[in-house]
């Protein structure tokens, strides 16, 4: 059971959706001041990776109508639907993880 709950996980990451997930994070780790405005970065970050997951799905799919790009990027999205009910507490995470650096390591 646990084996295949790390196969469904680990499906639902790729690579560009892990490059997408960084950047989107530390930008919003740096947009910050302080630890009140985490949860409306975590917020920003995801509804980011939601319409890029759209926009990439969109200029892939050439001549395809725009309401079916809109399906076609929910039904990705659940695809994998562990990493996707996870993907907002893991922005949270890494937000909070990047934010308590830049506090302790970052100049005053």
């Amino acid at each position: 059971m646990g084996e295949e709950l790390v196969v469904r996980l680990v499906a639902g990451f790729n690579p560009a959706t892990l490059i997408l997930m960084t950047l989107v994070s530390i930008v919003a780790a740096l947009l910050i001041r302080r630890w009140e405005q985490v949860y409306a970065a975590a917020l920003f970050a995801f509804a980011a990776d939601c319409v890029g997951r759209y926009l990439l799905l969109l200029g892939a799919a050439e001549g395809v109508p725009v309401n079916f790009a809109m399906g076609l990027a929910i039904t990705r999205l659940d695809d994998g639907a562990i990493s996707a009910m996870l993907r907002p507490f893991l922005y949270l995470g890494v937000i909070t993880a990047l934010y308590a650096a830049k506090r302790r390591y970052g100049a005053r």
